[in-house]
């Protein structure tokens, strides 16, 4: 089949709706690595005439020179994303410490709070009760705020 007949197929297959992927594996062409249409049906693979020319090294050359740059700055950016999440799971655990420490001193502000509210009922059944409720009172209080001070 020559050129010419070959090329009119293909704009007949064109105005059908067939898209140049499926144009190019009809064809045993390699499928196109764009998603630009217009390129789906063009060759890709280089005879050996082809290679051997210095024009086609100089410019196989420039492109794998882009690609090098181009993941080299993409490297940067992928550093740059490790460092950033690294320091975020850090600061997670630090706020997860945090919280720890708040239920901690709201728990023992809380019970302290309740047994010396309880005081005077245990004053009532002996004065030794009412002492023991006070001081224990004070020192949940003072030991769950000093903790609380220590750990931040």
């Amino acid at each position: 089949m020559d050129e010419e007949t070959k090329l009119q197929e293909l704009n007949e297959e064109i105005g059908k709706g067939v898209s140049g992927p499926d144009i190019a594996e009809k064809e045993g062409l390699t499928p196109p690595r764009s998603r630009r249409p217009s390129f789906g049906g063009i060759r890709r693979q280089l005879t050996d005439d082809e290679l051997q020319s210095s024009g086609i090294n100089k410019l196989l050359l420039d492109i794998l020179e882009e690609a090098e740059a181009s993941r080299d700055e993409y490297r940067s950016y992928l550093d740059a994303y490790h460092a950033a999440d690294k320091r975020a799971a850090v600061l997670g655990e630090k706020l997860n410490k945090e919280r720890a420490i708040d239920v901690f001193f709201g728990v023992g502000v809380g019970l302290g709070g309740a047994i010396l509210g309880l005081s005077p009922f245990f004053m009532d059944k002996g004065i030794i009760y009412g002492v023991i409720c006070l001081i224990i009172g004070f020192c949940l209080i003072i030991g769950t705020s000093i903790g609380r001070v220590v750990k931040k």
